[in-house]
């Protein structure tokens, strides 16, 4: 168990490392982004897959950043779709990132750094690792969201998931793709205290009746820092996807394909993806910032340890802790890791 003033935890060490580098110049949104773009060097799947986020404190009030996968297709007639009987084009299944759009709108509009700080550490993590990867992060620091709809990027990236290649995946997709930042979901709890989830899901941590989502190997990092300010994000690694060899990238199945009479998910659309992450405030006081990485039913599991958790001397007393927690609470001025 840890304390400090100001911290960073995450499902990855490396993410860890680089949040609380980041952290000692910014604030939480940026440690938080940052250790995303860390990932994405780390990790092929990761850049073109989803994230969410929650901020809360210093002065942000409580909001979320939607930046799952959107449904491909913008500009492009209706297929005719595939039949049941058909096999289907893996491309079909890729979506339209949105990822490196949501953490620069996340850390613009709340964060005290450059985009270069932020994508800078990924940058360095991706060049011992992939040196095509590492210069698409780099032109994404160069460049911010936009970089993925230069000519250059877009027209590889439409050839390997557009209609070609039996996908959907367009040059207007990727220029017209934004992020949502919104008001998060507050969620009467018990003995006082309220849960905050993202506003499009994850009624499986609050605890209320509706559709969860399976996480393929989702990971978390949380931030704290010296003004209040909290941050949790969640992300993914899966392992299945279309292979990206000029960038040495792994494109996951977030996508819909076209089924021959079904309705079509509409283009622009986000793709439903886990949010296993959580604020608490208890009389307007946010003391709990927390996320679970792990595959499968980590909102459930979630949600079950904030139902049952409580703090006893600024400890967490939930036993046992769910697999994959990363949890952060607030104990006087200081947090307490779990």
């Amino acid at each position: 168990m840890a304390r400090a003033g100001a911290i960073v935890l995450a499902s990855d060490p490396e993410v860890a490392a680089v949040g609380r580098a980041i952290l000692s110049r910014g604030n939480a949104v940026d440690a938080a982004a940052a250790g995303v773009f860390a990932a994405a060097g780390l990790y092929a799947s990761v850049l073109l897959g989803p994230v969410q986020l929650l901020i809360g404190g210093a002065g942000a009030g409580l909001r979320a950043v939607d930046g799952r996968a959107r449904q491909p297709g913008l500009g492009y007639p209706r297929p005719r779709g595939f039949l049941a009987t058909e096999a289907v084009p893996d491309a079909a299944r890729v979506g339209v990132p949105a990822l490196p759009a949501a953490l620069l709108a996340a850390a613009t509009t709340y964060g005290k750094l450059s985009v270069a700080a932020l994508v800078g550490p990924g940058v360095e993590l991706a060049r011992a690792r992939s040196t095509p990867r590492a210069a698409l992060l780099d032109r994404i620091a160069q460049r911010g969201p936009a970089a993925l709809s230069d000519r250059a990027v877009a027209d590889d990236l439409t050839l390997l998931a557009g209609r070609l290649a039996g996908g959907l995946l367009s040059v207007r997709d990727l220029d017209e793709v934004r992020p949502r930042v919104a008001a998060a979901a507050v969620h009467p709890s018990v003995g006082g205290r309220h849960v905050v989830t993202v506003p499009w899901g994850a009624s499986a941590v609050s605890g209320a009746p509706g559709a969860t989502h399976v996480g393929h190997d989702v990971r978390v990092v949380v931030a704290a820092d010296r003004n209040g300010m909290l941050a949790v994000a969640c992300y993914e690694v899966p392992k299945a996807g279309v292979v990206m060899d000029v960038f040495e990238l792994v494109a996951p199945f977030t996508a819909s394909p076209v089924m021959r009479g079904e309705p079509r998910v509409r283009p622009g659309e986000p793709r439903g993806a886990a949010a296993p992450i959580a604020l608490r405030q208890v009389e307007g006081v946010l003391d709990l910032a927390a996320g679970i990485g792990a595959s499968g039913h980590a909102e459930a599991a979630l949600g079950a340890w904030l139902r049952q958790g409580r703090a006893v001397a600024g400890v967490l007393r939930a036993e046992p802790l769910p697999e994959g927690l990363v949890a952060l609470e607030r104990a006087g001025s200081e947090w307490v890791s779990a």
